[in-house]
């Protein structure tokens, strides 16, 4: 299992060529391991960095099932090397892609094994990866951009430049609690009301909603929509759409919680749970 999670640290995800890693790698693994056999093994690390929230190898889509045995062993793996988590994240560049959106319909991800147990159920120390996947303000403004010139340019090339006008980068000029992003029209000139999360990773990558946008969704489901942007610094960075029923039927897990001070008890006085000292 320790030679198998060495392609967490090492290429594909920075980039060597898959065939070029894979002859590294069996050089390291026993005679009879075949191509095939080390291609699902890849397949079922990227299921378990799916499942953690984390970059997925790239070249090699996640696969439903896994041994439970290499989640661990991956967790351990991120937990004694925290430089590991920072090396999986690539950086942000200044500069805007030099070519426009280009839209995907939305991926299919394999179904997994629902008897395995989740990641916040395992022994051990957890790290908080929310907080080590989230992409800084600089790549969400790059995606929210590319989404108003993709929305813009496509109003116009069906006939509706007077629409194209009016198409605002909301979470910039009006500020980011609104519970979307831009504000788009259709044809028609209905408004749309679009939510974008940005990702220099694969369309697979795990994004993140908050109560607000998640209300915002339900309470509009057929004027809002969500725009995967991916891939954001490739050429072309790319996107998928997700609208109505689509994201009602996102799987959603809860990552973090808003905490309160305690309230006081009727004989004034806090609740401590017996936890001071």
């Amino acid at each position: 299992m320790t030679t198998w999670t060495c392609s967490l640290r090492r290429p594909p995800v920075s980039g060597t060529p898959k065939t070029e890693h894979r002859r590294a790698l069996r050089q390291r693994l026993s005679a009879n391991r075949t191509n095939s056999a080390i291609e699902y093994k890849h397949q079922n690390i990227s299921a378990v960095m799916i499942e953690l929230g984390l970059p997925y190898i790239r070249g090699y889509t996640p696969m439903g099932n896994r041994q439970e045995a290499l989640a661990i062993e991956i967790q351990r793996r991120l937990q004694a090397d925290p430089a590991l988590l920072s090396r999986l994240q690539s950086k942000p560049t200044d500069a805007l892609p030099a070519s426009p959106l280009q839209r995907t319909e939305p991926p299919q991800r394999a179904a997994g094994n629902r008897e395995r147990a989740s990641a916040g159920n395992r022994p051990g120390r957890h790290p908080d990866y929310g907080l080590l996947q989230a992409e800084n303000t600089k790549r969400g403004a790059t995606g929210e951009r590319l989404v108003v010139d993709y929305e813009r340019t496509w109003l116009r090339g069906h006939g509706r430049g007077d629409l194209a006008d009016r198409v605002r980068w909301t979470a910039r000029d009006d500020g980011d609690g609104l519970g979307y992003d831009v504000l788009s029209y259709t044809i028609d000139g209905h408004e749309r009301y679009i939510e974008v999360k940005t990702t220099a990773l694969g369309a697979l990558t795990p994004f993140y909603l908050s109560s607000a946008e998640l209300q915002f969704a339900r309470s509009h489901p057929q004027s809002y929509a969500l725009y995967r942007v991916y891939a954001v610094d490739a050429r072309p960075p790319r996107f998928f759409a997700l609208q109505g029923n689509d994201i009602l039927q996102l799987e959603l897990i809860p990552v973090t919680y808003r905490a309160c001070v305690p309230a006081e008890n009727p004989n004034g006085q806090k609740t401590t749970n017996g936890l001071d000292h």
